[in-house]
């Protein structure tokens, strides 16, 4: 009986011990770990890519008034989960070839929005977060998941080639990896100024996402479009321009077709036949500043003999800016996947290591191509990956970049059963018709009424229409917008190990066995300084932490000042 009593106090303890480390947030981090480093001895050959769900809690705080330092408890849970953070980052980063974390708030806000994510419970936010991220993760994961069939050249099989391979296509702009680029027994495979290739293996994958140029850079972070940019039509009307009229160009240039021409007309992106008419919103946002848009945009002045001249000169790729950053103008579509909630900029600020596009575009687009597709028209894979491609490449100039189009939409992924049903269930949109905060009360009295009529109005959509009119574009990053989180782990891991008021607490954890020694703990917060310099912005920025006194302590002892 003693000894019975005796083991049930010995297992109260440790499952009280256990109940911090998890609380803490090390459990999983420390069991991947683990793994990794088991699989590393065992398999070396192996690719490794560790994805951390909501590994950040922002402990560092300049004036230390969080509502965490009130008290005993709070100080403590804020202590270990900054230690645990850090731990967490270098042992996952450290044993594995790419690291991206995850975070499921953000993904709630990239699906539903701020407001909606503000006012959701932490189990719904669970529950449709997660959905979010199997989404974003689902996409990006398709490089290597594609079956890998190199399509045949003989004329026997070269329809069923154009049936069966036009379901996806691949595009890689990298000196690492070449693709079949002209020989993969499409016709307008060999128009493409990149190369193509029918899928990527796993090293493949893992070697675009972390360029040669320098082994350590293996964080990524992830940005999605997961919900419909506007508001879905019954007649689903695209936002698509209406094509490049070659004849007018030829007429216009005396009969004389340029190679750039001809390469866009036999891939079918311009001419007669385009399909630019069938594609959605997305599809125009992705079109801006492309080669193809300044040739309709040429067309147009053409026309007009000069008199209209629309043209917009911030070139291509602005879709793939932050949404968030959109306040000053821009046309940002993305939202973020891996919990910057620091601000981190405009992707133009940023140095680009790698970046991966995938998208799966929505059911109604890839209906309405499809009808087209068989009269010569470009099908929705072509169609979209041109521009993304293009986008990638001349406007961020990462040293890896590829981009995937998957013809087959989520709805018919999920086929929105119950679960998925759930998810796509449309919540009610905010109204653009809002009140000013400085306003008359009378004005916001108004504001209100005209918001309550319009969303009376306006008629509920099922989770299948909704699902049918939803994207997934999926983008995976290795860039220096990482460095605010990086930052951020480093500098409260800092506070947490050398702060005097941390003493205490790391000595009692460390003797219950709850984190590492001192040494492997300095270790881990080298590694992470380390990456911190790795990935620090571009001096100019205004995003490197420090760089304003900086720039004043150069300014003083500069002798021409």
């Amino acid at each position: 009986d003693d000894d019975a009593s005796g083991g049930g106090g010995g297992s109260n303890k440790y499952a009280k011990q256990l109940t911090q480390i998890v609380a803490g947030g090390a459990f999983h981090g420390g069991l991947a770990t683990s793994f990794l480093e088991e699989l590393q001895e065992e398999c070396r050959s192996a690719g490794r890519l560790a994805i951390l769900v909501d590994p950040t809690f922002v402990a560092n705080n300049s004036n230390g008034s969080t509502l965490f330092n009130k008290n005993e408890a709070n100080r403590v849970d804020t202590f270990r989960r900054s230690v645990n953070a850090g731990l967490a980052l270098h042992g996952l980063s450290s044993n594995s070839d790419a690291f991206l974390p995850v975070s499921i708030d953000g993904a709630h806000r990239a699906l539903y929005g701020n407001d909606r994510s503000a006012s959701a419970s932490q189990n719904r936010k669970l529950f449709e977060g997660s959905a979010a991220v199997a989404f974003a993760l689902e996409s990006s994961t398709l490089f290597y998941r594609l079956r890998r069939d190199k399509p045949s050249s003989s004329t026997n099989n070269h329809h069923a080639n154009n049936r069966s391979g036009r379901r996806s296509r691949l595009g890689i702009q990298s000196g690492f990896y070449q693709g079949y680029s002209g020989n993969s027994g499409y016709e307008d495979d060999a128009n493409d100024p990149f190369a193509t290739a029918s899928s990527f293996t796993y090293h493949e994958f893992l070697a675009c996402a972390r360029p040669s140029s320098d082994s350590r850079r293996s964080i990524l972070e992830m940005d999605a479009l997961i919900r419909p940019l506007s508001r879905p039509s019954p007649g689903g009307v695209g936002a698509g321009g209406s094509g490049v009229d070659i004849a007018s160009l030829l007429a216009g240039s005396g009969g004389a077709m340029s190679q750039q021409l001809m390469q866009l007309s036999l891939a079918g992106l311009i001419g007669g036949n385009s399909s630019q008419d069938h594609f959605g919103e997305l599809h125009e946002r992705m079109m801006r500043g492309t080669t193809i848009e300044e040739m309709r945009l040429e067309q147009d002045r053409r026309r007009s003999r000069g008199r209209s001249s629309s043209s917009r000169n911030k070139g291509p790729g602005e879709w793939m800016e932050d949404s968030s950053t959109n306040v000053a103008g821009g046309g940002g579509i993305l939202s973020s996947l891996s919990g910057n909630d620091i601000a981190f900029g405009r992707r133009t600020d940023h140095h680009h290591f790698a970046l991966l596009s995938s998208l799966r575009p929505s059911s109604a687009e890839s209906r309405r191509s499809n009808s087209v597709e068989g009269s010569g028209s470009t099908g929705v894979a072509s169609a979209y990956l041109r521009p993304m491609m293009e986008s990638m490449g001349m406007k961020y100039r990462p040293e890896v970049s590829s981009g995937l189009v998957v013809r087959d939409s989520v709805a018919q992924l999920t086929g929105v059963g119950s679960y998925w049903g759930s998810v796509f269930a449309e919540r009610r949109l905010q109204s653009s018709t809002t009140a000013s905060g400085t306003g008359e009360a009378a004005v916001a009295a108004e504001g209100k009424s005209t918001e309550k009529q319009q969303q009376s109005e306006t008629p509920t959509l099922s989770p299948t229409e909704v699902a049918n009119n939803t994207p997934i574009l999926s983008i995976l990053g290795n860039s220096t917008r990482s460095y605010p989180r990086l930052n951020s782990i480093s500098t409260g891991f800092v506070d947490a190990l050398h702060s005097r008021s941390n003493k205490g607490y790391f000595s009692r954890d460390v003797m219950s066995g709850l984190i590492p020694e001192q040494d492997d703990c300095e270790e881990a917060l080298e590694y992470c300084r380390e990456l911190v310099d790795v990935y620090e912005p571009p001096l100019g920025s205004g995003l490197v932490v420090g760089e304003d006194a900086n720039d004043e302590i150069d300014a003083y002892f500069d002798e021409d000042a």
